[in-house]
């Protein structure tokens, strides 16, 4: 008997992104900021719960993530991450 959901390899690994995503926030949750701990709680239920739903996103929304991080500047274009240890630099 197949259950409620769809269990190909992408939907699958959306519900493990969203399960990992809700674990690591309940981990840290007491050691941010209330602003912060919102805009978090908020992108957990409404974007990744919604962009496991909607198979035509191809990747998880990270808009609501980039307001806790602020503008960058020219001269940090990823906030201050050493670009050494940014996924695909170097490439």
């Amino acid at each position: 008997m197949r259950g409620a959901e769809n269990d190909e390899p992408e939907m699958s690994f959306r519900r493990g992104y969203q399960q990992g995503a809700i674990d690591i926030f309940l981990a840290i949750e007491r050691c941010l900021d209330p602003a912060t701990r919102e805009v978090l709680q908020a992108w957990i239920e409404k974007d990744v719960s919604m962009w496991r739903v909607k198979a035509m996103l191809g990747h998880p929304p990270n808009w609501r993530l980039n307001m806790i991080a602020g503008p960058r500047s020219a001269a940090r274009p990823l906030g201050g991450l050493d670009l050494r240890y940014a996924a695909g630099a170097g490439l």
